[in-house]
């Protein structure tokens, strides 16, 4: 499958609460009512999580401030993504969804980039992680004197396999990273209205329990595991273009079953 990555910033004019209000109870279902004509499988939005700890993952590693929040949409193939946009209906579906996004989302200071997901891990037995989960949520740019492959490769090869090693005093029970795919704009998305440049992938690791990330930052483990996968990080990740910050996910719709 193939995953579209939507990274969004709300409108100026536009409060917080009015946004996010917005997104899940009518953006969402907007989405779903199309989910069809558009062939899309899965769609998932993160809504931004206040929380003391964006601030502390921001500032130790130098970081821009986090987003309003982001949307994951799934289909079976690239080429099933280009054929549902090439037909009357997946058109006239994305007439609807571009009009509708308009009144919420700036999509000047918003991002939008297809992926592939590498799941590295997955201690949840297959179930998922539990309802009170959060994600902590890391928009990755590369380092400027590296190539997009070669941040490709030290993500996925090396610091995987350290984040993985870390599991278990930072508490965290899944680990996927999702690779931006070489020109992987979604042109239908994107047609018509500037959009800043795409990124280079997302990382997202989910634990159970706004407590259970306290109490890993409490022993001395796992301050020792986070201070090593910030520092090895800084290996591939342009930081000061980068973000990480805590988000909730909102499951609208799930067809791959």
């Amino acid at each position: 499958m193939i995953k579209l990555v939507y990274v969004i910033t709300r409108r100026a004019d536009m409060s917080s609460e009015k946004f996010h209000d917005y997104w899940l109870n009518t953006h969402g279902p907007k989405v779903a009512s199309v989910a069809k004509a558009i062939r899309a499988r899965k769609y998932v939005q993160s809504h931004l999580l206040d929380h003391p700890a964006n601030e502390g993952m921001r500032a130790v590693r130098g970081m821009l401030p986090p987003v309003d929040g982001i949307t994951e949409v799934w289909w079976d193939s690239l080429e099933d993504f280009n054929a549902a946009y090439a037909t009357p209906e997946g058109a006239a579906a994305d007439r609807i969804l571009a009009e509708d996004e308009a009144k919420f989302i700036d999509f000047a200071h918003s991002q939008v980039f297809m992926t592939h997901e590498n799941v590295i891990f997955d201690h949840t037995a297959g179930k998922g992680p539990g309802p009170d989960a959060v994600k902590v949520t890391y928009l990755l740019s590369a380092r400027n004197d590296l190539t997009r492959a070669a941040c490709h490769k030290t993500w996925l090869h090396d610091h995987g396999p350290l984040v993985a090693s870390f599991a278990e005093p930072l508490l965290m029970k899944k680990y996927i990273q999702s690779h931006t795919t070489p020109g992987g704009a979604d042109p239908a998305v994107r047609e018509g209205v500037t959009m800043a440049p795409a990124l280079d992938g997302i990382t997202e690791v989910w634990i159970d329990s706004l407590d259970d990330l306290g109490r890993s930052g409490e022993t001395e483990a796992g301050r020792k595991a986070g201070a090593a996968l910030a520092e090895d990080e800084r290996r591939f990740v342009e930081m000061g273009n980068s973000r990480c910050f805590l988000t909730r996910e909102h499951l609208i719709f799930d067809h791959t079953h």
